[in-house]
């Protein structure tokens, strides 16, 4: 049995004028990073509605939907539905550092939301469940599930993978291996590190277990497991390290991301380990049909949707995946009016 589960997942309307005037004013005095805070990053799939049919539909053991915003409400959403939190940034993250426009800043925070459950599920808007998810899944017995998988970080700057990205992950890493030695962790839990569930994705750690350190892990592009607890521990072990990156407005080089959370979990050994499902997707105009096809189909536990195309190829593949959601999503949730 677990205790009440959670679901939180946090929403920005990159269309609100107040938001996109209050973004313009801090990035004309702030050293921005432009590939880490790139505006692609802000185009609306308009889709969030199939979201919450989804999560209603596929996982309605969920106690609570936390919708988190910077103040902006869609206009679809019912807000006395008794699932559903509304937490303005206001509400939870230290004045000092609002506004913020970094998604790490918001999320390493979330152990501040006093109506957020110890036990909770961390989402993305563009992560949706196609098939029923039971909460075992997530948590048994209030120890979260998960894959304990290591992979290399991969220092490029091309595409879609910014130096950002590289030195967010390496200060994850770093954090971990100032508290944590690998062959310990490895030696005291060694049938979670080396689980026969992980399918092909054991030989990582059967290649990478000559090193002494943690040198990355594989990061599922899904929904995780969490516990508040876990984030407030963070903050004992090392309050300047969050604080200096919750101070970053937008993406920046002291930040430490969401993942970290996972990774002391898995250091710990608090798991249950399993194999993550589901299929992440980079979705372009030549595969958007397939794609549009697959979910029809329901083919995967949950997908994750990231585009790669101009904007004017964007409203072609929005239409021609919102259609497929249309098609096996229908019906309305209690989240909607």
């Amino acid at each position: 049995m677990n205790q009440p589960i959670d679901l939180i997942v946090p929403w920005v309307d990159s269309s609100d004028p107040a938001w996109r005037k209050e973004k313009t004013k801090y990035m004309s005095i702030t050293e921005v990073d432009a590939s880490a805070n790139s505006n692609i990053r802000y185009q609306s799939w308009d889709n969030l509605h199939y979201w919450f049919r989804a999560v209603e539909k596929f996982m309605p053991w969920i106690h609570k939907v936390l919708f988190v915003t910077w103040g902006h409400i869609p206009t679809f959403l019912n807000r006395e539905c008794p699932k559903l939190e509304i937490v303005n940034h206001t509400d939870y993250i230290p004045e000092e550092y609002l506004p913020t426009f970094n998604s790490n800043t918001i999320e390493m925070n979330y152990h501040r939301i006093e109506k957020l459950s110890e036990n909770f599920i961390l989402f993305n808007d563009d992560f949706f469940p196609l098939q029923p998810i039971p909460e075992e899944y997530y948590f048994q017995n209030d120890m979260v599930c998960d894959e304990a998988v290591e992979s290399p970080i991969m220092p490029v700057d091309i595409g879609s993978i910014s130096g950002w990205s590289c030195r967010m992950k390496a200060n994850n890493i770093l954090f971990i291996n100032r508290h944590f030695s690998k062959r310990e962790v490895q030696g005291k839990n060694y049938d979670k590190w080396f689980c026969e569930e992980y399918g092909e994705l054991l030989q990582r750690n059967d290649g990478l277990s000559y090193w002494n350190n943690f040198c990355g892990f594989h990061d599922p592009h899904m929904a995780s497991a969490m516990k508040k607890s876990t984030i407030s521990k963070l903050w004992e072990i090392e309050p300047d390290t969050l604080h200096t990156a919750s101070l970053n407005r937008f993406r920046g080089e002291t930040d430490v991301s969401q993942y970290l959370i996972r990774y002391w979990q898995l250091c710990e050994g608090d798991f249950v380990p399993r194999k993550t499902l589901g299929r992440s997707f980079l979705v372009t105009l030549d595969n958007c049909n397939d794609v549009a096809e697959s979910i029809k189909r329901q083919e995967w536990q949950m997908v994750s949707l990231n585009e790669e195309c101009t904007p004017g190829e964007f409203g072609i593949i929005r239409d021609t995946v919102n259609r497929a959601f249309e098609e096996i999503l229908p019906d309305k949730s209690s989240f909607e009016i």
